[in-house]
């Protein structure tokens, strides 16, 4: 094989795992549009300031946690509880970066000291789903690399790009719509990936039949009463026989 032949052939691989990531990157960044709107709303509505709210998403890369610094700042915290607040948030991200740490064992340095800024809950979940990637088994060094560079970048940009919507739409939004949607936004674009699987749609089934029925339950009951549900009929249909 000629030097040519060579690159043409690795940016065909390249390129076939860019666009794989899109897709699978795709129904995730539509989930998480709500929740993304409304950290823009909410730095703007709070007095913190459209430019701090669009600042921190790709600084903090995270929902709960930007979300949750935002609200103190807006209430006068200082900096040493906003970070411990952040910190205590994002604390599962410990473990789902062991939980990956094969994956990064053989990653060159830079990648090593950069990737991980990525890892947060829809990245882990579509790593954990996604098992091969253009005929290349993700545990391949190489693969798993330009993959998941894709997805986070992709995921920072579109993040960050919503939420400087979010900020540029909140003198219009109704005053509740955002926070309205904002908890089951969250826990949408985490199921969507997953809704092939038969456990996953039993429990978004009965998650929403359940959350339905008792939407009129007061402090957000209701959506813990669907959470539980879900939780309990993917657990039974996962044991059952397929």
């Amino acid at each position: 094989m000629s030097i040519t032949e060579r690159h043409t052939r690795s940016r065909t691989i390249r390129g076939g795992e860019v666009r794989t990531a899109v897709r699978d990157l795709a129904p995730v960044v539509l989930g998480l549009a709500p929740f993304a709107l409304l950290i823009g709303v909410t730095a703007v509505r709070s007095g913190v300031g459209a430019g701090t709210g669009i600042l921190s998403a790709p600084l903090l890369y995270g929902g709960s946690g930007q979300l949750t610094a935002l609200t103190l700042m807006a209430g006068g915290a200082g900096l040493g509880a906003v970070l411990a607040a952040v910190g205590l948030v994002n604390a599962r991200f410990l473990l789902y970066a062991a939980a990956l740490e094969p994956r990064f064992r053989d990653q060159p340095r830079w990648f090593r000291w950069i990737a991980p800024h990525f890892v947060v809950d829809p990245t882990y979940a579509m790593v954990t789903r996604r098992r091969e990637l253009s005929g290349a088994d993700l545990d391949d060094p190489a693969t798993f690399r330009r993959w998941w560079t894709a997805v986070g970048v992709g995921l920072g940009v579109a993040w960050t790009g919503l939420t400087a919507v979010g900020a540029l739409l909140a003198p219009v939004l109704p005053t509740s719509a955002a926070l309205d949607v904002a908890a089951p936004a969250m826990f949408l674009a985490m199921l969507v990936p997953q809704l092939r699987a038969r456990p996953a749609r039993a429990g978004a089934a009965a998650a929403a039949i359940t959350a339905a029925l008792a939407a009129s339950l007061p402090a957000g009951l209701g959506l813990l009463c669907g959470i539980a549900a879900g939780l309990a009929a993917a657990t039974l249909t996962d044991r059952s026989p397929s």
